[in-house]
């Protein structure tokens, strides 16, 4: 619920707080394995040694709902005659861990000052994840106008899911800004683009970085039916009403022991189809073009999107109640087990990367850009996840400065100045009809190249399940 008080101290950020989490038990498998090809392809060097990603420094809690602003001192000392434009940062993390302290701000804040840009502001949020002890939202005092609803709607409700967007449509209220995002960050702008149907005016941001908008496939309403009742039999409860009787830690180990339990690259819980807030699956919104079509917006996706989350075993564990004859379809006609160099894999481990990847990541970048008449502009990056870095925490990679510094320019200037001329954004080709996107292999400059994932495999995907 919206604050009904105002406190207007100012804290220096000590004594911060990250919402409950858990991680996937299968990154210690995976993560080797993306290091190991990063270094291959792109001639990286290692950050670190090969490993989960790092556990959060700062302690856990329920009472997580915190943000960073950072503000330039000499944007802070001419706040009272001008505003200035503001990048919020939504962090990834499959919608079970991380939080806003993965956000990169010295390197983007010197660059929106240099060259007389007049500086910007960074905001990075928390928001409530996995599942049981975040999907559960007691929500009858929302005020319509602090979520940007559609005034038609009628908010009474006791408990209602993706509590997690909720969080951050309130975080973006406040002003309209432009919102970066990765893997699950990214997936949560999808979700705010198409939130109920796509109203123009709904989405709380006007401009949108999309960098691997990860959403599972087939997560709809009956998925997350068969969700919580396993949540149920985990915690040995019949009821919503009695889960609200557990204690924290009991509800931490209920949420250990569903992902912990999960396929391969599964994360268990995600934005799900409520028939409000998401009314229906997101690819199949943004096939319908029910979208807001105010915003603008940079889509991008990895080459080997899914090196990080592909099971050496199987696919279908990942969409556990997609029938037999669709997964057939996949492993029959859209990933056919032919090696020969027909198709864009020699190996099974390879094709079922690609598969994974498409399924996760780059199909729905595709979706975007559709969704939003090709309009947009992007990039295929080969270094993972971009965050303002030139060191990766996540995934302990280096990631050469030529190509850091222009990714910087751009996602400064796309705040600042959208695709106005001389913006560094323009360096990224409008997608068209001819699927343009800029490619940051580590080259000296950029070359533009047709999308791999503008193919009949994403045409499959994006009819959804």
């Amino acid at each position: 619920m919206p604050r009904v008080t105002v406190d207007r101290t100012i804290r220096d950020g000590s004594g911060g707080r990250v919402c409950l989490q858990t991680a996937g038990p299968w990154f210690q498998y995976s993560i080797p394995l993306v290091i190991q090809t990063v270094m291959t392809t792109c001639n990286n060097t290692s950050g670190g040694p090969p490993g989960a990603p790092p556990a959060p420094t700062l302690p856990e809690s329920e009472d997580c709902l915190l943000l960073d602003v950072t503000v330039p001192k000499s944007v802070w000392n001419a706040r009272e005659t001008t505003k200035r434009p503001v990048l919020v940062w939504i962090h990834g993390g499959g919608y079970i861990q991380g939080s806003k302290e993965s956000a990169v701000v010295p390197e983007l804040i010197a660059k929106s000052q240099a060259n007389n840009k007049g500086g910007m502001i960074i905001v990075s949020i928390n928001y409530r994840l996995r599942g049981p002890t975040s999907a559960l939202l007691t929500a009858q005092n929302l005020s319509q106008r602090s979520l940007r609803l559609p005034p038609r709607q009628a908010w009474q409700w006791d408990v209602a899911s993706n509590a997690g967007l909720y969080d951050q449509r309130l975080a973006l209220e406040w002003l309209k800004v432009t919102v970066i995002g990765e893997s699950a960050g990214a997936g949560s702008i999808m979700t705010h683009l198409s939130a109920f149907g796509g109203i123009d005016g709904t989405s709380p941001f006007q401009r949108a970085i999309v960098q691997s908008p990860a959403i599972k496939p087939a997560t709809n309403a009956a998925r997350y039916a068969q969700l919580f009742q396993t949540f149920l039999d985990t915690a040995g409860v019949a009821s919503y009403a009695e889960a609200r009787a557990l204690s924290t830690e009991q509800l931490q180990g209920v949420n250990n022991a569903m992902v912990g339990q999960s396929a391969f690259a599964d994360t268990i819980f995600g934005p799900n189809v409520d028939g409000l807030f998401i009314p229906d699956e997101p690819v199949r919104l943004m096939a319908r073009k029910m979208v807001d079509k105010n915003v603008q917006l940079i889509v991008a996706h990895n080459s080997d999107e899914g090196l990080l989350f592909t099971d050496p075993a199987f696919f279908q564990g990942l969409m556990p109640n997609v029938p037999a004859a669709k997964i057939n379809t996949l492993a029959s006609t859209v990933y056919p087990p032919v090696f020969t160099g027909a198709q864009p894999y020699t190996t099974m481990t390879e094709r079922l990367k690609l598969a994974v990847g498409d399924a996760l990541f780059s199909c729905n970048a595709v979706a975007i850009n559709a969704a939003y008449g090709n309009k947009t502009r992007g990039y295929q990056c080969v270094v993972y996840f971009f965050n303002g870095a030139v060191a990766d925490a996540t995934i302990p990679l280096l990631i050469d400065v030529p190509t850091a510094t222009t990714m910087q320019n751009i996602f400064v200037d796309f705040t600042i100045r959208g695709t106005a001329q001389g913006s560094a954004a323009n360096q990224l080709p409008v997608y068209g009809a001819g699927a343009s996107v800029a490619n940051f292999d580590g080259a000296a400059s950029l070359a533009v190249i047709r999308d791999p994932s503008a193919s009949s495999r994403c045409q499959f995907w994006n009819q959804g399940f």
